[in-house]
């Protein structure tokens, strides 16, 4: 969804990258709007201000602050206009795939489809159900995907209508045939149709769609072994783009006409292409176009006999795909922050309004209604770490309720434990911020990785007690304290503090007792799950070394009598 326009500068006229002043303007304008109509009191004045201030923010490649904007904007909407819901739903799923987090990216856009439907607008509708059917193929499930899109295509009546959603399942297409070949080769071959058809009924049309179009015919025809056609389209593409502007999308073309003029034997050229635009566009700020050119100039290397120059590219490619990682682990942090402060955040601006003319009755109902928004952010954050860890089960539900039995059989306050049970939900948060290599990986880990791991103690205490989470009370300064210290031992010998006995929290000692248990006998892709039997005795031969002795009796007691919760 970022976009930004530049001047030609390389290539066919070539071009250079440089952020769209037209959006930074929008965004100052959003911003003097929404301070207006905060001034004023004006809940739908902001929600609009705040929409567009997302939607400018995104294309400017911040996509933090425009999840932060248009989650707010949802607030004030109208809760009536339906259309407007839509939009910023759909707006904050482009934010969120941009940070990385695809599953609340397609639990915006399911929301966003739901109240397009209610709103009885068709358009908006096929456009979410196109972003939805994007969404699933990026997350492997080609099958779900093209099925929409054919969907889509099918309702689409208006020559450009269908243009766009030709586009897509083609885009779509390519990403399932270059996943399963086999499986997906006739789907191939009617894409290209669809494409050539679509393209041919918009003949001199300079834009970017069409630009698109021609780009994914490129690749398309890579596929089909036409390295000619392929080259062809993949010129058309960039003169296009060049016309509209799209930079970074003629970026994103120039591998696949690189590597149609290697099949042509024209690999000399390839080369000077592809390091004419890596000089003349920074890396900072295009990336990931640059280490797709490394890649394309390792080949052409390679073709011309020169070992050394691909040995070159291929380094760039893999020091820019780090730090292509670590950008996502750490935007994925910062998005897990947001989420979490931004519920008190919206909730005390309206108190702070209506504290004056509104009753106590109205100001504990609100309070309740805060205290209900907290807990459902807890629920979403943990979801997300869990989902990244342990898909196969409900792992930190578990915890967290085994948790409060275990804290109410030791004497504490029901409300008491029910506290410390929701915040137990939160052990694991800090793991979102470790590289899906380690946290996923079959096998054991090595001592930099196990390094890596471990720090999700710290990471998860880390983001908890940020000043936007700070907001949200006892509750998650609670969670911290048990996301800090759930793998210390009673002996002393565990991480990251080394603290022993009664001076570990109670409940981290609860946690240790709890997430050990189930950890065991889950099964995970690096061992089998043992049975319940084993697991118990694990804990009790380490009750006084790894575990409070106290809280293992009290468990072992807990399990015998039939007092934790089910697993499901």
């Amino acid at each position: 969804m970022t976009a930004w326009f530049g001047q030609a500068c390389f290539g066919l006229d070539g071009l250079t990258f440089q952020p769209g002043p037209e959006w930074q303007a929008a965004f100052e304008e959003a911003l003097r709007a929404e301070a207006q109509a905060r001034a004023s009191g004006d809940d739908a004045a902001l929600g609009a201000a705040l929409y567009r201030s997302g939607v400018a923010l995104n294309r400017l490649g911040r996509s933090q602050e425009a999840l932060a904007a248009l989650l707010e904007a949802v607030a004030f909407l109208p809760a009536e206009d339906r259309a407007a819901q839509a939009h910023a739903w759909q707006e904050a799923a482009c934010a969120q795939r941009n940070l990385a987090c695809d599953s609340e990216a397609q639990e915006f856009l399911a929301l966003a489809l739901n109240l397009a439907r209610e709103a009885g607008e068709a358009g908006l509708e096929v456009q979410v159900i196109e972003d939805l059917a994007q969404a699933h193929s990026e997350q492997g499930d080609h099958a779900a995907a093209l099925q929409a899109l054919r969907g889509s295509l099918a309702s689409r009546h208006r020559p450009g209508l269908a243009l766009h959603t030709v586009v897509r399942l083609a885009q779509v297409t390519l990403r399932a045939f270059e996943a399963d070949p086999q499986r997906y080769a006739g789907a191939l071959t009617d894409a290209e149709a669809h494409l050539q058809e679509a393209l041919a009924q918009r003949p001199g049309r300079g834009d970017r769609l069409a630009g698109e179009g021609h780009a994914a015919l490129a690749r398309l025809l890579l596929h089909r072994r036409d390295p000619e056609a392929a080259h062809d389209a993949a010129w058309r593409a960039l003169a296009l783009m060049r016309q509209g502007g799209d930079t970074r999308g003629a970026l994103q073309v120039l591998p696949d006409l690189a590597r149609a003029q290697l099949a042509l034997g024209l690999a000399s050229q390839a080369l000077t292409e592809v390091r004419a635009a890596l000089t003349l566009n920074p890396d900072t700020h295009l990336p990931d176009e640059h280490a797709a050119l490394h890649l394309a100039a390792c080949d052409a290397c390679e073709a011309l006999g020169d070992h050394a120059g691909a040995l070159a590219h291929h380094r760039a490619y893999h020091a820019l795909d780090a730090r292509r990682r670590d950008r996502l682990a750490r935007e994925r942090t910062q998005a897990a922050q947001a989420r979490v402060g931004l519920h008190a955040t919206r909730e005390e601006a309206r108190l702070h309004r209506q504290r004056s003319e509104e009753l106590d009755l109205l100001v504990q109902e609100r309070t309740a209604q805060l205290a209900r928004s907290q807990r459902a952010v807890i629920d979403l954050l943990a979801s997300c770490a869990e989902f990244r860890d342990a898909p196969l089960g409900p792992h930190t539900r578990w915890v967290g309720d085994a948790t409060q039995a275990v804290a109410l059989a030791l004497g504490r306050a029901p409300a008491d434990a029910a506290q410390l049970g929701l915040a137990a939900r939160l052990h694991d948060v800090g793991k979102i911020g470790i590289p899906d290599a380690i946290l996923l990986k079959q096998g054991p880990l090595i001592s930099d990785e196990w390094a890596r791991m471990a720090a999700h103690t710290t990471l998860g205490a880390q983001l908890l007690s940020q000043p936007g989470a700070a907001d949200g009370g006892p509750l998650l300064e609670l969670a911290a304290q048990i996301a800090l210290t759930h793998h210390e031992c009673w002996d002393g010998s565990g991480y990251p503090s080394g603290v022993a006995g009664p001076a570990i929290p109670l409940g981290g000692r609860v946690v240790r007792v709890v997430d050990t248990f189930d950890a065991l006998i889950s099964e995970r892709p690096y061992k089998p799950g043992w049975t319940p039997a084993q697991a118990l005795a694990y804990l009790e031969s380490h009750a006084g070394t790894l575990f409070d002795p106290e809280i293992v009796r009290v468990f072992l007691a807990l399990h015998e009598s039939g007092g934790l919760p089910e697993r499901h």
